[in-house]
């Protein structure tokens, strides 16, 4: 990159981190005491930041936000009850003053809701008028990082904060309640007059309420669209999103604007954990299948810009509410969108200062002599072939690989890991219209013009690459592809005939797929270093698993449901109570009543001869990665 646009790209994103100041009362793993490092390495002004600075991304304007209703009720949506029904924390910073002073911050939003204050006229979706004289800035409420990377465990009353962890929310419920909302308050009488009441205020000029509807209905419809397009059988309950499902449906959406109504979108049926973020900069490989490469230019301190985590981050804030307008033939200028590349980049960057927790205090004490036998099994006998343990802190700064394993193989040499299938099936083989981007090469100015078809993922690697365009981003023509697993070198797109189950064809594909490069295989998860692993229960990528004893069990033996939605912690066994209660109400089912596993939950990964452990050597190690 430019050394001009890189120091630009800093300069600007220094605000978004460290313009905040305060004092706030802190728990667990957050640090506390003014503006001093915490214990995963952050300031409290770094934790503000992460917390409240946008990322471009623009859900619902802030006016509506702080006015609407329930769905079916008077109350708020707002009200802090409601919203923790989601699983959303609150925002735990009083006294303090956002990165940005001519954005004024809510402190009505959740955790992780962050306020958009950009300039609308070069969007699309979002460019809605709603009221005489509104201004070309009316601010957005959308989501961050840490909407989705921030945990809370809790223990016999007491919190500990995890930041960078996995969240509990309920994306899925969240968003359809927002949309119902939505449209019971467009359609709703005396809702609409409530509602219309607290958006225009006073001396409503005449015809504003028509234009607030019709701008209701404009957002209601986007929605829904979208939606339909996500539309899948499986609920993802708490803590999971199928992330990968919602952007690729998303730039397929965006890239079909001229005929919405004839596509067909592939379902989001593939629900994850929200990984993890500490060490996430050092990895070669992120997603959990390694999907997006994180790729240094240059070396040295000075000179280390992450085009693959800017890459990385702008393809999630697309498909997290960004917006985004694709046209024919972009050119240099790009696709203009919502996304606010300068934060991207300073996010990225604190990600390299943030630790792995570490076990808290208010937890009953770590066995420590069990944890060194539990240490001598998991170095050099059992886990780490494929789990390295990289110092702290060297971790922050040194990159390393991580191993990327089968999910299936015909070849018992392969030792594959038998884990769920769906989302790196998905990842690979979702295909869409191309619409108005058939024709355009697939990273903008390289790569093979799109025809009427291609796979989603290198949609999205153009639409990423066409948005850092339109901001200028001067690395893309030489940097940029490859920063997704481009899927060159796949088969055509496989045929569906009528009164074949579409799910088995793509079954069958995935079980016997050859990899065209074995050097460079795409039918994969990853293995990652465990540090923190303790605090991201459930397990697996799919959350299928409820604790890191049961991890070690043979999958057999696991339990084939439980119940989620608590934030009270299990120490011993690692992992979230897993009965039912008033908190924790959704049953989450990895088998049905036959044993077989349900498509998207299987809970049979992750078994290299589990059977052959002793209890007493899965308790060992169980202890022993509680001190990781």
């Amino acid at each position: 990159m430019g050394s001009l646009a890189r120091s630009l790209l800093v300069v600007l994103a220094l605000p978004a981190i460290a313009g905040a100041r305060c004092s706030v009362p802190w728990d667990g793993n957050s640090g506390g005491g003014g503006d001093t490092a915490g214990a995963q390495g952050w300031t409290q002004a770094q934790t503000i930041a992460w917390y409240t600075t946008s990322q471009g991304s623009r859900l619902i304007p802030q006016a509506w936000f702080d006015a609407l209703e329930q769905p079916d009720a008077a109350a708020p949506f707002l009200d802090p009850t409601y919203i923790a029904s989601f699983r959303y924390l609150p925002n735990p910073t009083a006294g303090w003053v956002g990165p940005d002073p001519s954005c004024p911050l809510d402190r009505a939003l959740p955790l992780g809701f962050a306020v958009d204050c950009q300039s609308d006229t070069s969007l699309s979706i979002t460019k809605l008028q709603w009221k005489t004289g509104q201004s070309d800035r009316e601010p957005w409420v959308g989501m961050n990082c840490s909407a989705c990377h921030t945990a809370v465990l809790g223990y016999k009353g007491t919190l500990s904060r995890i930041e960078g962890g996995p969240t509990l929310a309920d994306f899925q419920s969240f968003t359809e309640a927002l949309d119902r909302a939505l449209q019971n308050t467009r359609t709703d009488p005396d809702k609409f007059k409530r509602f219309a009441a607290k958006v225009l205020g006073d001396n409503t000029p005449a015809g504003d309420a028509d234009k607030l509807r019709a701008a209701m209905q404009s957002l209601s419809d986007w929605n829904a669209y979208i939606a339909r397009l996500n539309a899948a059988p499986i609920r993802y309950g708490y803590g999971r999103l199928d992330a990968i499902g919602h952007i690729f449906n998303k730039v397929a959406a965006v890239a079909m604007a001229n005929s919405p109504a004839n596509q067909i979108g592939n379902p989001a049926d593939a629900p994850v954990s929200y990984p993890f973020l500490w060490n996430v900069p050092q990895q070669d490989r992120v997603e959990w299948n390694g999907l997006a490469a994180n790729k240094k230019v240059g070396s040295g301190p000075q000179n280390d810009f992450d085009i693959g985590g800017l890459g990385r981050n702008t393809g999630e804030v697309i498909g997290v509410f960004a917006d985004i307008t694709i046209k024919p033939d972009p050119g240099l200028g790009g696709y203009g969108s919502s996304l606010n590349e300068p934060h991207l980049v300073g996010m990225e960057e604190e990600l390299g200062w943030l630790k792995p927790p570490t076990w808290p205090a208010a937890f009953p004490p770590i066995d420590q002599a069990l944890a060194k036998t539990g240490a001598a099994l998991f170095l050099g006998k059992h886990c780490d072939s494929c789990h390295i343990v990289p110092a702290i802190p060297a971790s922050l700064t040194e990159p390393y690989k991580v191993t990327l394993k089968k999910f299936h193989s015909d070849n018992p040499k392969d030792a594959p890991t038998n884990t769920d299938m769906w989302m790196t099936c998905n990842a690979v083989l979702d295909q869409a219209e191309t619409g108005l981007m058939q024709g355009t090469k697939g990273s903008i100015v390289t790569g093979t013009p799109f025809a009427d078809k291609a796979f989603n993922v290198d949609m999205v690697a153009n639409s990423v690459a066409g948005a850092l365009l339109a901001n200028k981003i001067d690395l893309v023509a030489t940097g940029f592809e490859g920063v997704f697993g481009i899927n060159r070198g796949l088969p055509l797109p496989f045929q569906v005939f009528p009164g074949v189950d579409p799910k088995e064809v793509r079954r069958q594909l995935c079980l016997h797929y050859q990899e065209p490069d074995p050097q460079n295989p795409k039918l994969v998860y990853k293995s990652r270093p465990l540090q923190g692993i303790w605090a991201t229960a459930p397990y697996l990528h799919n959350g299928s698993v409820v604790s890191l004893y049961e991890l070690l069990l043979p999958p057999a033996q696991r339990r084939a449901s439980f119940y989620t939605g608590t934030r009270e912690f299990d120490p011993k066994n690692v992992g979230f109570v897993p009965d039912q209660s008033a908190e924790n109400s959704f049953l989450f089912v990895a088998r049905d009543v036959n044993g077989k596993p349900v498509d998207g939950n299987s809970n049979e990964g992750h078994d290299y001869g589990n059977a052959a452990l002793t209890d007493a050597e899965r308790w060992a190690l169980v202890e022993y990665m509680k001190t990781l």
